[in-house]
């Protein structure tokens, strides 16, 4: 399974406000920091203001932080809620005009690995990646964060 850009940015998002807790941080300065499009990582952000999970603040001084809690957010929940589509073949949309749909052994299989990969996910939270990546993302691509 691969994950869309826009889940991409919007976890890295996350791991990189957990890293600078207190502070507002702006959407130019995190799509900068990963080297992605300002538009791209304002809509991610966006939407993780709209699962509660971050809260933005407009004018100057104004940013993104993460929300009270946010750090116990399930990676698996987070990816669910942010993914489109979950679709992994066909036959999982509605619309599916495969012939073997409803008879085809692949779709079960393959149910049964996505659920294996959001099983994994929902086993770490947002707390358990700052935690181990916190050093790192605060100096985030050699650059200080002042």
């Amino acid at each position: 399974m691969k994950l869309t850009r826009f889940t991409d940015f919007g976890l890295r998002a996350l791991m990189y406000l957990g890293a600078h807790p207190g502070r507002p941080i702006s959407a130019g300065e995190i799509s900068d920091r990963f080297r992605v499009s300002r538009d791209h990582m304002m809509k991610s952000l966006q939407a993780l203001d709209a699962m509660g999970l971050v809260s933005a603040t407009r004018g100057r001084g104004g940013g993104f932080q993460l929300t009270r809690g946010a750090g116990l957010a399930r990676l698996g929940f987070v990816a669910r809620t942010l993914e489109p589509s979950l679709a992994l073949a066909e036959c999982f949309e509605e619309e599916s005009t495969c012939p073997l749909t409803g008879g085809c052994l692949l779709a079960g299989a393959l149910g049964e690995a996505q659920a294996a990969f959001f099983d994994t996910l929902d086993g770490y939270t947002l707390g358990d990646l700052v935690a181990a990546d916190g050093p790192h993302l605060v100096q985030l691509g050699g650059l200080r964060v002042g």
